[in-house]
C-alpha cells in the first residue's frame, strides 16, 4: 500500500485532527506504543513504518471513543482497507488503555 504525496498529506492530517482533539499529552500516548520521543510525530506525519502509522490510528481511535471524542473519516487508513493492510504490512497489536 503505497501512497501518494496527496494521500500522504491527508492521512497525516486526519490523524493529527484526531490526535488534537483527544485531550492527553504525547508522552503517555507514545509510552503506551512503545515509541522513543518524537515516535509519535514520526507516525502523525507518515513518516514511520505503515505498521506504526495504522497501530497509531487504531490506538488514537480508542483514546477518542473512551473520552467520547467522534471518530472521522480516514480516507487511506480507513477499516475496509485494514484487511488488505495487514496482508501486506503483517498484523499488528494495539494497547489496552
Amino acid at each position: 500500500m503505497s501512497l501518494t504525496p496527496a494521500e500522504t498529506e491527508a492521512t497525516s492530517q486526519e490523524l493529527h485532527a484526531l490526535r488534537d482533539a483527544l485531550p492527553l499529552a504525547d508522552a503517555p500516548i507514545e509510552s503506551a506504543l512503545g515509541y522513543a520521543p518524537g515516535g509519535l510525530q514520526a507516525a502523525l506525519d507518515v513518516h514511520a513504518n505503515p505498521i506504526e502509522v495504522w497501530r497509531t490510528r487504531d490506538y488514537l481511535v480508542s483514546l477518542a471513543r473512551a473520552h467520547g471524542i467522534p471518530i472521522p473519516r480516514f480516507s487511506r487508513l480507513s477499516d475496509n482497507m485494514r484487511s488488505s493492510a495487514q496482508r501486506w504490512f503483517g498484523p499488528w497489536d494495539v494497547p489496552t488503555m
